[in-house]
């Protein structure tokens, strides 16, 4: 499945033409830029019953390709997914292990495949989110308050690449730790009634609400290094503390500690509830933005095998 409109295809309008080379008749490339010509793609592939499902864009066109395909499936197992970093943001595929341009991961993974090994994979489970109780949406990072703030200013930026994004991430620590304006303007604190399988959260307000059913955040940090604590669940973290503890606190997540209490609330969940108490939820799924919304809820979405080559 080929993005033509992720800014790195843009960049590298090239790139499908040598992906659908190195697939020979091996394989199919298929554009779908829009969501009817997605729809379209995932009824073609799941009629061929598809071993392998490569996707070829960033972090928000596999979590669209994963809901198109969910939603379609019923129930249905996934194919083993190979997300081949076509985006300006590979958050999931960095934090899975998976390495190296779009071509050199479709050609290793051919390889394997045409050898008759085995394809490595790495197992999570999806979240399933539903806001307002609406249609259900599939990905491995859920994140509110700060974290929609820290994507929105990347965006307005127009930074569009890891290494934008790291300068980014830098500067907002930096003006966090100085008390300035910057840190301010992506301070977005959501009073929140918060429960998960079915336990309430102690009454706060919330610098982020964040999931992960995969454990990196993007730059090596591993926030959600409990995701695979339990079979079939996803680690909640609520970040309750200031920007400026978060910032301190930052070389402790990145080794993988534990989260602090003064800092944040923690949970090995299959489920979590949220409530606003004021304006709506507003939420980002994959890097993709979403609401505002009264409630959201996030669920342990169907297991997926993604491919390591």
């Amino acid at each position: 499945m080929n993005n033509p409109r992720s800014r790195r295809n843009r960049r590298w309008p090239g790139t499908a033409r040598r992906l659908a080379a190195l697939l020979g008749s091996d394989g199919e490339l298929v554009d779908a830029s829009t969501a009817a010509e997605l729809d379209r793609a995932v009824e073609r592939f799941r009629a061929a019953r598809i071993g392998v499902l490569a996707v070829n864009g960033g972090d928000g066109t596999g979590h669209q390709v994963l809901g198109a395909w969910c939603r379609a499936s019923a129930g249905e197992p996934l194919p083993r997914l190979l997300l081949l970093r076509g985006g300006s943001m590979n958050t999931v595929a960095g934090g899975n292990g998976v390495r190296g341009r779009p071509e050199r991961i479709l050609r290793e993974a051919l390889a394997r495949l045409r050898r008759g090994e085995p394809l490595p994979v790495v197992e999570r489970d999806l979240l399933r989110v539903r806001a307002d109780g609406g249609e259900a949406r599939f990905g491995f990072l859920f994140g509110t308050g700060a974290m929609v703030a820290f994507l929105e200013a990347y965006g307005s930026a127009r930074l569009h690449s890891a290494a934008g994004a790291a300068w980014l991430l830098a500067r907002a620590a930096a003006s966090a730790l100085a008390g300035g304006r910057f840190a301010a303007s992506l301070v977005r604190r959501d009073r929140l009634r918060v429960e998960t399988d079915g336990d309430e959260w102690p009454d706060a307000s919330y610098l982020a609400l964040a999931a992960g059913s995969t454990p990196h955040v993007g730059f090596g940090f591993p926030a959600f290094h409990r995701c695979a604590e339990q079979p079939g669940s996803f680690h909640a973290v609520g970040i309750t503390g200031s920007l400026a503890r978060l910032a301190l606190s930052l070389p402790r997540i990145r080794r993988g500690a534990p989260w602090r209490r003064r800092l944040a609330q923690d949970e090995v969940a299959r489920s979590l509830r949220l409530q606003a108490e004021g304006d709506g939820i507003r939420f980002t799924l994959d890097g993709d933005l979403y609401g505002p919304a009264r409630s959201v809820s996030v669920e342990t979405g169907p297991p997926v095998r993604i491919a390591v080559p």
